[in-house]
């Protein structure tokens, strides 16, 4: 008996629970975002009402003073000189009073946007209140702004800003420079109030390097249900550059194909030839010969120069080519010596230049060596050789103080 009133007691609850008279704010559609043009019901309703409770109410609340105005049939046939302009100003038609507590808008505006409200003032119990915002969507374009000066100069500090006006509402914000995500590094001015129009920037100031030629720079800001992106190319000037180039690079004169290859960079793009060091003469694509350039973005490119050894072993030797280093006016001229037309080009070395507008900017001296470990024992710059020479001398000239000073202390 005492389980079957546990059972009882516990099903009685719930029900007398979900049967107390509670508010209910419904909005038709029901949708976090409206958008222009469309249409919305607001109903506010009293769920489980007794003989003792009275109605509710519907409320309209200005986001920008917080005035509450219930809603009404004489209101918006007659608005009185208090009212808010927006009743008084708003088309009769757009509006309608569809019963109490239940208002049809159509043809939804940015002026729609607003706080609803529904309690019961008169209920001798406290019931509370439900409270929803209608949010109406005017997005708007984004700009971006990066100067000054156009294009960009490496290494000259400069300010990336990204713009938003007269939208509604903001949600949030994001800024990625090549797909890095660079929002934290900026500052953002965000709306400072709930209410159209609304206005968003967020700048950063940078100092761009070679690196930033022809990144992208992607704003992106979600006003409402919808993002809404810009998208900016950097274009930075900066001059001419070898990347990587060896001194020494590896042929084998035995094999059908050999190649040698310089990277380098440059904005404006720089022209980069290939010349004999023997007597400076261009090398192009020609017989034997094939040049072919590989643009690897960003400012970035490679030169790459491809030997067919069957091709240039029959060319005719040249006689009249100037070894390496030999006096530019001797007379007559030091020739290369080779067995042949191909090694007598590889001996003689060649010349990388990268050109602006036919001025020469850069170049880089090639030497043939015959395997690679020639090419890597030769790799370091000209201070890194010295700076290793000195510290072997150094080490000898410690090694033979110390061998001399042991050799006195045992006489």
């Amino acid at each position: 008996m005492f389980s079957i009133a546990i059972i009882f007691v516990t099903l009685l609850i719930p029900s007398i629970e979900s049967s107390k008279p509670t508010l209910k704010l419904t909005f038709t559609p029901d949708e976090k975002y409206y958008q222009p043009d469309n249409q919305v019901e607001i109903l506010c309703e009293l769920i489980n009402p007794t003989d003792l409770t009275e109605s509710p109410q519907l409320w309209h609340v200005d986001l920008k003073t917080g005035k509450h105005t219930p809603i009404s049939r004489s209101l918006l046939n007659r608005p009185t000189e208090d009212s808010l302009d927006y009743f008084k100003q708003i088309k009769k038609p757009r509006l309608e009073y569809v019963k109490k507590n239940h208002l049809r808008i159509r043809q939804i505006m940015n002026e729609d946007t607003a706080r609803y409200e529904c309690n019961c003032p008169d209920c001798e119990e406290s019931l509370g209140k439900q409270a929803r915002d209608l949010q109406v969507v005017q997005t708007s374009e984004l700009k971006w702004q990066v100067g000054p000066g156009w294009p960009i100069q490496e290494h000259a500090t400069i300010t990336i800003k990204c713009t938003a006006d007269n939208f509604y509402p903001y949600v949030s914000h994001k800024i990625l420079r090549n797909h890095h995500d660079i929002t934290s590094k900026g500052k953002a001015t965000l709306p400072t109030t709930n209410t159209y129009p609304q206005t968003f920037s967020w700048e950063d100031s940078v100092t761009p390097s070679a690196d930033w030629h022809n990144t992208t720079l992607r704003c992106t800001v979600t006003q409402g249900n919808h993002e809404k992106h810009a998208i900016k190319v950097l274009n930075v000037i900066f001059t001419p550059r070898f990347l990587t180039c060896s001194d020494k690079q590896t042929v084998n004169s035995s094999k059908e194909k050999s190649t040698i290859e310089c990277s380098y960079a440059g904005n404006p793009k720089p022209t980069l030839t290939w010349a004999r060091q023997t007597d400076d003469k261009s090398i192009t694509t020609d017989t034997g010969i094939t040049i072919k350039e590989i643009d690897e973005h960003h400012g970035k490119y490679k030169s790459i120069v491809t030997f067919e050894r069957d091709k240039l072993i029959a060319i005719p030797l040249t006689t009249t080519t100037r070894a390496p280093g030999a006096p530019t006016d001797a007379t007559p001229q030091a020739k290369v010596v080779a067995d042949n037309y191909y090694q007598q080009l590889l001996n003689g070395g060649f010349i990388a230049k990268l050109f602006i507008d036919n001025e020469q900017k850069a170049a880089q001296k090639i030497h043939i060596v015959k395997d690679a470990s020639q090419a890597r024992s030769n790799s370091l710059g000209g201070s890194a050789q010295r700076l290793v020479q000195n510290f072997s001398t150094s080490m000898v000239i410690v090694l033979l103080f110390t061998i001399l000073r042991y050799m006195m202390q045992n006489n």
